[in-house]
């Protein structure tokens, strides 16, 4: 079966091996990386497959997962919360540079996310972090300070630019990290995939979590493309700025 193509500049039905192969982002901004969001959610926008602490494994199909693994060979670097690193070992390409968001340090350093790339691993944390903590965490990683109370991504993400080179930057969430980017206008793009499937439950995370946007603001996004697998759809948007922010 064949990926069917709603909507594309090009708008040829690929294989599903070959979806996302040749993707191309616009050049990144000068003072950070170009940052693309990776989701899938059900039709009902919840994120996890069982309940608060597990993962969306379980959630897409096959091509879902084979595309997510696309679109990590597309970036320099991926980015992670503490939350989503700490409820199974995340894997990635052992040349990719690997970033874990936290405000207490409270990452598992045994996670193949650490040990699977001697020297690409990097925590970043504020300042307020624990100095024992810290200690432990720079036996088996980078750690890289950004903020006071709680991680300044902005000022995260100018020294990812700057020191490691990274200028397309992959953010697989979850909810939360995914506000902290969209807040601080550090999110350019969205590939979602809609599983056809209903969740339910008022306390699972969505997409995006935070506090939201104030009043009737949203974030405007346009449609890149659409494509279909079977009832799966795969979804490419690209992100406006945060309006005063």
């Amino acid at each position: 079966m064949s990926i069917e193509c709603l909507l594309d500049v090009s708008c040829d039905s690929v294989a599903p091996a070959d979806l996302y192969t040749a993707v191309s982002f616009p050049p990144p901004p000068q003072d950070r990386p170009y940052v693309f969001v990776n989701m899938v959610a059900t039709a009902d926008g919840k994120t996890l497959h069982g309940p608060v602490g597990s993962t969306a494994k379980g959630l897409g199909g096959p091509t879902d997962q084979l595309l997510m693994k696309r679109l990590q060979e597309r970036a320099d670097g991926v980015a992670i919360g503490a939350a989503t690193l700490r409820v199974g070992h995340v894997v990635y390409p052992g040349d990719r540079w690997r970033f874990v968001f936290t405000a207490t340090g409270n990452v598992p350093l045994d996670n193949r996310f650490f040990r699977d790339a001697p020297g690409r691993a990097v925590v970043v944390a504020p300042e307020s972090m624990d100095a024992t903590r810290a200690q432990e965490i720079e036996r088996s990683a980078t750690l890289l300070r950004a903020g006071l109370r709680a991680v300044d991504v902005r000022a995260a993400l100018a020294t990812i630019r700057r020191r490691y080179g990274v200028e397309r930057l992959l953010l697989e969430g979850g909810s939360e990290l995914n506000w902290a980017f969209l807040e601080a206008n550090a999110v350019d793009e969205l590939f979602l995939t809609v599983a056809p499937k209903i969740k339910g439950g008022s306390g699972l995370p969505t997409v995006v979590g935070g506090q939201g946007l104030p009043g009737n603001h949203c974030l405007p996004l346009s449609l890149v493309s659409v494509y279909r697998e079977g009832d799966e759809l795969y979804l490419r948007y690209r992100a406006s700025a945060v309006s005063g922010r």
